[in-house]
């Protein structure tokens, strides 16, 4: 994970997988400004970084603060492989890091997984809302 220093107010926390309690017809809420600037300064830094990144949530923590971003959703048969982003600080006073993952959405089942280095796939931990969100991230890369 790279840190960068953004100076700002108290962000918020999040994982794909980890919300509120579900419904099924979950979608992203718009990104709030304060997490479109530092997603923003962020890739200024990152050159290599593509900027077309679906906010999903964020939530707020004392000890963490964090948002994830979607892109690519590209659909083989029941699953729906795409990049994750992740921006997160710990403590208000710490560096932003941010990280990439490859994750899939097993549309089926209701679950997530994440890709290692070396192209295994292994369960992405789930929480209440985590089937909600595969559903959203599913419907975005339909059937041919």
């Amino acid at each position: 994970m790279r840190t960068i220093l953004i100076m700002g107010s108290t962000a918020a926390a999040v994982s794909v997988a980890s919300a509120l309690p579900g419904h099924a017809n979950w979608s992203p809420k718009p990104e709030p400004k304060f997490w479109s600037q530092v997603r923003r300064q962020m890739m200024d830094q990152e050159t290599s970084a593509p900027s077309d990144w679906t906010f999903m949530e964020a939530m707020q923590s004392p000890k963490v603060d964090a948002a994830e971003y979607l892109r690519d959703p590209r659909r083989l048969d029941q699953t729906v492989t795409f990049q994750a982003l992740l921006l997160m600080r710990k403590g208000e006073s710490n560096p932003w890091g941010m990280r990439q993952l490859s994750m899939r959405a097993q549309c089926l089942d209701g679950v997530l997984e994440r890709q290692d280095q070396e192209g295994r796939w292994s369960p992405y931990p789930g929480r209440q809302g985590t089937a909600a969100k595969v559903n959203w991230i599913c419907a975005q890369a339909p059937n041919p």
